[in-house]
């Protein structure tokens, strides 16, 4: 890392135990204590009936009808009359049923509003992408034609003016960069759109005849069908190989005390195969944390893509790639998947050991991916870090995932939508933007969001942390604390 992380501004929190899901819960929880109030409230009104059938109060009316008419007037009074618990229960029934309806129309809603916006975005991409193609002949025709005279009206401007239009074009892609940035929420539409795109791509081709090329229709109706079609241009995820190597992470022997440790170690892992050690991508890290007493705990950081340029005839050994990208929107099972899981059991990970896994972009929606399905691992935590996980459809109860997403960022917009709120994942927005929309990206500004989550007293957030604490995986010393590094690579 660059600099010791520090906190910067936290924009948004949602999700978590005191989210809007979790409150749902609890009020749904409400409502079923008050069913079981007027439950037991009829069982007591059936009291009364069986108080004035009792032997001796009816023999007793003979000798004291005065007296029996009273106790009668208040046994009846008490359990079916006007106030009596039969009616009492009849009201704490009702605002059960009352509860339930609030809540479910609020969560039809939201699903309204949701369902809504998938349409409208769909159609705005659909258009984009018949409007590409049907404008694309025009548009090649104006480059062949105007090109080469552009290009020799370029030659013979003076140079101060060939350096104020460069300055003036690289201003534009600031100014787009920064707009960016303040409005993440159109370029979120606009990929939750690209299903819709590729369906008007594939229909604009031929726009006077409806089903596209050869009759055959395309619908790819949302961003996770749009990124299944172009993993499959990759073809089939090819046999992986896990293996140990001698690399070291600085820290990896020092165990973290505070979520800005954990993504600053992160960081350091990440480094391994940074831009000058490209033979090092696929790699990733498994700390093992001994108290000593028979408790152990691991961390496993997994760094993001290495290689954003593949296409589907470059592929090679590189496990990260965006092949497994588009695989992971789309919900698949990738090499880097069955790779991680391979490392964990090579590492020695029992399935009761409790387990926090910590990625960075792909590496985050990797952690996410493997909370979310069936394997022999205790997962407990994950910490993401600017990660698309929308796509993920839910985490086990009881776990508990804080993902990080940083304003200026465009990569935890991939998956086209918000995280959903619920009680088991925090998403936590800060501001801490780059020098460019890359920059914005980078493990040292999340170390800086990371070190704003320590340092808030948002309930959720607290929540969270007190959870890593509770699981072992924050600490300061008393720990032995070991590091292994293994590399996952694809055999194309």
């Amino acid at each position: 890392m660059s600099a010791e992380p520090h906190p910067v501004p936290i924009t948004g929190v949602t999700g978590g135990s005191e989210g809007v899901e979790a409150t749902y819960s609890h009020v749904l929880a409400l409502a079923t204590t008050y069913d079981t109030a007027g439950n037991q409230m009829r069982d007591w009104a059936g009291i009364g009936a069986r108080t004035m059938r009792n032997g001796d109060l009816v023999e007793s009316a003979i000798l004291a009808p005065i007296s029996f008419g009273e106790a009668e007037v208040a046994v009846l009074a008490a359990t079916t009359g006007p106030d009596g618990v039969l009616v009492e229960s009849l009201a704490w029934e009702t605002d059960a049923i009352l509860i339930r309806v609030t809540v479910r129309v609020f969560r039809e809603t939201d699903d309204l509003v949701h369902g809504a916006f998938e349409v409208v975005d769909y159609l705005v991409g659909r258009m984009i992408g018949m409007t590409l193609v049907v404008t694309a002949p025009a548009l090649l025709l104006g480059a062949i034609t105007a090109g080469p005279l552009a290009y020799v009206v370029w030659q013979h401007l003076p140079p101060a003016l060939q350096q104020q239009l460069q300055d003036d074009a690289a201003g534009a892609g600031a100014d787009l960069e920064d707009w960016l940035a303040q409005h993440p929420e159109v370029l979120q539409h606009l990929i939750n759109g690209g299903g819709g795109l590729l369906d008007g791509l594939w229909d604009g081709v031929t726009p006077l005849t409806p089903g596209g090329p050869f009759g055959i229709p395309s619908f790819t109706p949302d961003t996770e069908s749009a990124a299944g079609l172009l993993a499959a241009l990759y073809g089939d995820d090819s046999p992986f190989e896990t293996h140990s190597t001698d690399l070291t992470v600085p820290s990896g022997t020092v165990q973290p005390g505070s979520l800005a440790d954990v993504i600053a170690h992160l960081g350091e892992t990440n480094d391994l195969s940074n831009d000058q050690h490209p033979e090092n991508n696929g790699t990733i890290e498994i700390q093992t944390i001994d108290d000593g007493h028979g408790g152990v705990r691991h961390i496993v950081y997994l760094p993001g893509t290495d290689d954003m340029a593949t296409l589907p005839w470059t592929q090679d050994g590189d496990v990260r790639d965006m092949a497994t990208n588009f695989a992971l929107i789309n919900g698949q099972d990738t090499a880097y998947t069955q790779g991680i899981l391979q490392a964990m059991h090579d590492a020695g990970i029992k399935p009761g050991d409790p387990v926090l896994l910590a990625g960075h972009s792909q590496g985050g929606m990797e952690a996410a991916a493997i909370l979310s399905t069936n394997h022999d691992y205790n997962v407990t935590n994950v910490v993401t870090a600017g990660s698309p996980t929308a796509q993920v459809d839910g985490f086990p109860p009881g776990t508990h995932v804080i993902s990080l997403e940083n304003q200026g960022d465009v990569v935890p917009l991939l998956d086209g939508e918000e995280n959903p709120d619920s009680p088991q994942q925090v998403t936590v927005h800060f501001n801490d933007q780059g020098s460019s929309v890359g920059d914005s990206h980078g493990l040292d500004h999340y170390a800086n969001g990371a070190a704003a989550v320590d340092a808030c007293d948002d309930p959720s957030l607290q929540e969270q942390l007190a959870n890593l604490q509770a699981n072992g995986y924050l600490g300061t010393d008393g720990q032995q604390v070991t590091s292994q590094v293994f590399q996952i690579t694809r055999n194309p």
